[in-house]
């Protein structure tokens, strides 16, 4: 998949939106992560009164994953529902970092927002995908 970009403060101040709904392998950074599985991601912009720029990301999907105890598929369900804030300048983007609750990066003159959908992604993944203990299915089971 291409990357699809957009003028973000064009994008927020218009309160437009986008989504996609695609096989994982036509991500390119995500396609080395899963075996299978299908993503619906939707971006939407917004401005409010103050002039803050935001991005309302919502990504689910049932993905499959490689299993690091028994090399077995393993589903893992993704749903993310994430604010990110696009900082103006330095000082903006210093000041909501201080803030836990907010997640901000600073604003370009283009945004891919693929590159966006798979970064959000694979910070969602966990740090080793395994199936919980006593769940992975037998592979070397013997006939008795």
């Amino acid at each position: 998949m291409e990357a699809f970009e957009v003028d973000p403060r064009r994008f927020c101040a218009g309160g437009q939106s986008w989504e996609i709904r695609s096989d994982v392998s036509a991500f390119p950074r995500l396609g080395h992560e899963f075996t299978q599985g299908e993503l619906f991601c939707r971006v939407v912009g917004e401005t409010d009164p103050r002039g803050t720029m935001s991005l309302l990301l919502h990504i689910e999907s049932a993905l499959t994953l490689t299993c690091q105890r028994c090399l077995g598929d393993m589903r893992h369900a993704l749903a993310v529902d994430h604010v990110l804030v696009l900082a103006r300048d330095a000082a903006e983007l210093e000041r909501l970092d201080a803030d836990a609750e907010c997640d901000a990066i600073p604003v370009e003159n283009r945004l891919d927002l693929i590159a966006l959908i798979e970064d959000e992604v694979l910070l969602s993944l966990p740090l080793a995908a395994m199936h919980a203990e006593g769940e992975c299915p037998r592979r070397d089971a013997h006939v008795t």
